[in-house]
């Protein structure tokens, strides 16, 4: 019972969040069959639609800056609202093209909308959630996504085939009932001077007021700077569930039966989060989230490595299941360690730092296998992720060490300048 009650008694928003993020995520078929559709479809090259996901993944930067700006200085609501509506417009509209090759062209600006709305709704994640119900929080919202992920992808293989124009109906359909659900029942969370008081009362100093440019602020807390890097690493080998994967899928199998193997194993990754996310929330609260971001590296290196050497579908489900343990760690993990370290003054802002790097990330790894593709075999290209990931789980054990010793000075440094204010006063 506690795996479901750890869930009770958490801001009334969170939930409808919850809910808007389920439904919303019961129309996630575009991006999981992106390549397929770039290369099945249209027929481009496979260096092809690595340049077309990098380019995909970059305007995601743009967005971001514009998203972090909005959000901080309008209404928070309203900016996740009209950027949301404006990519499933564009969604809506590609389904009546057929296999134009006009869409990879209208996909460029729903994603940049896109973008803005991801920075909008972190951001009104972190001002509804307090250190002590952060992780709950953000692992339900989490928990809403994939418990569409694990239906929506598995019904998008099935149309892929014969109904690819719904493949961009769905998605448009259930993100518009999203922005209902959010327009009515969620209200503006942009942060008020009271709730600057609030944070500063409370003690929580990574998170109080801060003045001055956010790039000012950015170098200010290294040790945050380093850890979104770090993170980055990772986003760089999890995009290739969005390109390398269903290429091997396709190769292995066939365009036909690969499309519906790759919804089996996007299913198979949502499955594992709704019955993981709870019970590994319980079993890593107590632990530091850098080490918990080391364990998810560790699991990423052993499941996608491990795609170096699988045949058949029951060993590349097996090993979906084991990067999915890693996903869910570092997905419960990263939002709250982030947010408890960002100022309330620049959390939209800040929040756009981090989509920037972790989009460079996911916007390198398909360009860059996309070019390794074309000297070697996709069995390398995993062996590459898995050895990419080790080297990331052994940065997260350095950075934790350096993050303790850095605190443990702090901690010297202001004891030794209590004892000085005390001999003063003697």
């Amino acid at each position: 019972m506690k795996f479901i009650t750890q869930y009770k008694g958490l801001p009334g928003q969170i939930y409808v969040l919850f809910m808007a993020r389920t439904i919303n995520s019961l129309g996630f078929f575009i991006f999981p069959f992106l390549t397929l559709f770039l290369s099945a479809r249209i027929g481009l090259a496979e260096d092809s639609i690595g340049k077309f996901l990098f380019a995909a993944s970059l305007v995601y930067i743009p967005g971001a800056i514009a998203g972090g700006k909005i959000a901080d200085r309008f209404n928070r609501k309203y900016c996740y609202v009209l950027s949301t509506l404006t990519a499933n417009v564009i969604f809506l509209l590609c389904g009546f093209l057929d296999n134009s090759i006009m869409i990879p062209y209208l996909l460029i600006p729903a994603f940049f909308f896109s973008s803005i709305a991801l920075t909008s709704s972190s951001a009104m994640m972190m001002d509804l959630t307090i250190p002590e119900n952060r992780q709950e929080s953000y692992s339900l919202v989490y928990l809403g996504m994939n418990i569409g992920i694990a239906i929506g992808p598995l019904v998008a293989g099935i149309l892929f085939e014969k109904y690819t124009s719904w493949i961009f109906w769905g998605d448009a359909i259930s993100g518009f009932v999203a922005v209902a659900l959010v327009t009515a029942l969620v209200q503006d969370t942009t942060p008020t001077h009271e709730d600057y008081a609030r944070i500063a009362e409370s003690g929580r100093h990574g998170e109080m007021a801060a003045q001055g440019p956010i790039l000012k602020i950015l170098f200010q807390k290294q040790i945050l700077l380093v850890f979104v890097i770090f993170c980055a690493a990772l986003s760089f080998v999890y995009a290739q569930t969005g390109f390398a994967l269903p290429l091997q899928m396709s190769q292995y199998f066939g365009i036909g039966d690969g499309a519906r193997y790759y919804g089996i194993l996007m299913s198979v990754n949502g499955l594992v989060v709704v019955i993981f996310t709870p019970i590994l929330v319980i079993l890593t609260k107590a632990f530091n989230p850098i080490i918990n971001l080391s364990m998810a590296s560790i699991c990423y290196m052993i499941g996608f490595g491990m795609y170096s050497i699988s045949r058949n579908i029951s060993s590349f489900i097996i090993f979906t299941v084991i990067w999915t343990i890693g996903e869910v760690i570092s997905a419960t993990n990263t939002s709250v360690y982030i947010a408890n370290r960002t100022p309330i003054s620049h959390r939209a802002r800040l929040q756009s730092i981090y989509d920037i790097i972790q989009g460079l990330g996911r916007a390198a790894g398909p360009m860059a296998i996309g070019y390794f593709l074309l000297d070697f075999s996709v069995e390398k290209s995993w062996i590459l992720a898995g050895i990419l990931c080790f080297i990331a789980a052994l940065s997260f054990l350095g950075l934790y060490y350096l993050e303790s010793n850095t605190n443990q000075t702090q901690k010297i440094n202001g004891a030794a300048q209590g004892d000085l204010t005390k001999n003063t006063y003697i």
